[in-house]
């Protein structure tokens, strides 16, 4: 799976680091609880969350994910944005609930 996957799988918008979309991405992880994601042991993954602020970039970044996602059509604090840009990693938005969006990634790695 690429990051280009989960833009159209999520029905995603990038917002930034458009020269990322074809990376891979290995696995995902979908919480609300940064702390639950800090013990994500996979690299390369798309975190998927509900939360808009800074802290989202900073864990990516700590755990080696390959990108952010924002769910439920939330828009991200400016601070986290600028962060996602200053450190290269790919934000998007997807109008999707968590359940729908971890359903549809199962059922895409399924078919692929």
């Amino acid at each position: 799976m690429k990051i280009s996957d989960l833009v159209e799988v999520l029905q995603a918008e990038l917002l930034c680091c458009p020269e990322k979309m074809s990376d891979p991405v290995n696995a995902f992880a979908a919480s609300d609880l940064l702390s639950d994601i800090l013990t994500f042991e996979k690299d390369h993954y798309a975190l998927l969350t509900g939360l808009t602020n800074a802290q989202i970039v900073r864990t990516a970044e700590i755990t080696n994910a390959a990108c952010v996602v924002i769910l439920r059509g939330k828009k991200p604090q400016q601070a986290a944005l600028q962060l996602a840009q200053n450190h290269e990693i790919p934000l998007l938005l997807s109008p999707l609930s968590m359940f729908d969006a971890c359903a549809r990634l199962s059922e895409f790695r399924e078919r692929s």
